[in-house]
């Protein structure tokens, strides 16, 4: 290992678990805002079960979820990825990379649209005073190789919404890692995401965290064959999953001194929360599919009765000429679904 790695790495570990050791590890279930950067921002990321952890790619459309998949590579590229969920529920970003001497610099802005809403006093009076509600996003992040198979990168988020008469405003970090094998036929990334506070104060008189995620992926290319197979591990900094969740399917444990009934953290249903798998079937460079399976999506949004596709995600890449169309379709209840469109260009060859 050269001194250049290693330098890379003991840095890389350092940040890591300085940051771990400010954090507060059981965050999850109604004590985090800002949630709407756990949603997928590119349709490459929807594909893929909501995040690309474990894929090692030159796509500008992953380095949300990893930023150390900015390289030299994605200099001067371009991409816009646009969703519209639910009636005028809306959300997108844009992102752009530039490389910055040995290292490349990437911005990215994402939003979150309720759409539009109107003043109702308690009595049921309207006012016909209207307002719109959003979440807004604009990330600063910097990669680059440390050498042929390892590749480091960290962004600055700032993060604002906007809820009529409430704002908020909240700093935050992502810290990222991947390797890929000589062969190109195995990557693996760590990344820490969305690590940071609200600079304001709720009712409560604290700054609520930001949703901090710790995920861990892989993935692995048969060779000679058109098949990726990945896997993504999320939520590290935390086992429990399900405790909130009234589907929760522990096995009950009893305690013999006060004979209170709970049910069992550790199981296979807390397990299975947090996994997401998938497969590319890579056709060519200008052709793509990608399925895969979130089981905490499925867990927690399928219809007791019918499931349906609750869980399940489907993508496409095909590229024409100088323009990569990206498109997602994912299932998350039985209601709807959402479909998510991207165009992806390298501006050094379009003009």
């Amino acid at each position: 290992m050269t001194v250049k790695r290693i330098c890379a790495v003991k840095l890389f570990s350092t940040l890591l678990f300085a940051f771990l050791s400010t954090l507060a590890f059981g965050q999850l279930g109604g004590q985090r805002s800002f949630s709407f950067l756990e949603i997928p921002t590119s349709a490459r990321s929807a594909a893929m079960g909501g995040s690309s952890a474990g894929i090692k790619d030159n796509d500008i459309n992953i380095i949300n979820d990893n930023p150390a998949n900015l390289d030299t590579s994605l200099d001067n590229h371009l991409s816009i990825n646009y969703v519209n969920f639910v009636s005028d529920i809306n959300a997108g970003n844009i992102a752009y990379a530039k490389q910055i001497g040995a290292g490349t610099m990437g911005i990215t802005a994402q939003f979150l649209g309720y759409g539009s809403f109107e003043v109702v006093e308690a009595n049921g009076v309207k006012t016909g005073e209207q307002f719109n509600a959003g979440d807004f996003a604009l990330n600063l992040a910097y990669g680059r190789a440390i050498d042929s198979q390892f590749s480091v990168g960290g962004t600055f988020k700032t993060v604002y919404s906007n809820y009529y008469y409430t704002q908020s405003v909240a700093f935050g970090v992502d810290i990222g890692a991947a390797f890929s094998s000589k062969s190109r036929n195995f990557t693996s990334t760590l990344a820490v995401r969305n690590l940071g506070r609200a600079l304001t104060k709720n009712d409560a008189g604290t700054r609520n965290k930001l949703p901090t995620n710790f995920e861990l992926g892989a993935a692995i290319k048969v060779p000679k064959a058109p098949f990726r197979f990945f896997g993504q591990y999320n939520n590290l900094q935390r086992w429990d999953l399900g405790s909130n969740d009234p589907n929760y399917a522990g096995k009950e444990k009893t305690d013999p001194k006060t004979g209170l009934v709970t049910q069992r953290k550790f199981s296979s249903d807390n397990l299975f929360r947090h996994l997401v798998l998938g497969t590319d079937i890579v056709a060519s460079d200008n052709f793509w599919v990608t399925v895969s399976y979130n089981f905490r999506r499925r867990k927690e949004l399928a219809a007791v009765s019918r499931g349906g596709l609750s869980g399940i995600s489907f993508g496409a890449m095909i590229k024409i000429k100088k323009l990569q169309f990206n498109y997602s379709l994912s299932s998350y209840h039985t209601a709807g679904v959402a479909h998510h469109i991207g165009i992806t260009t390298n501006l050094n060859e379009l003009f």
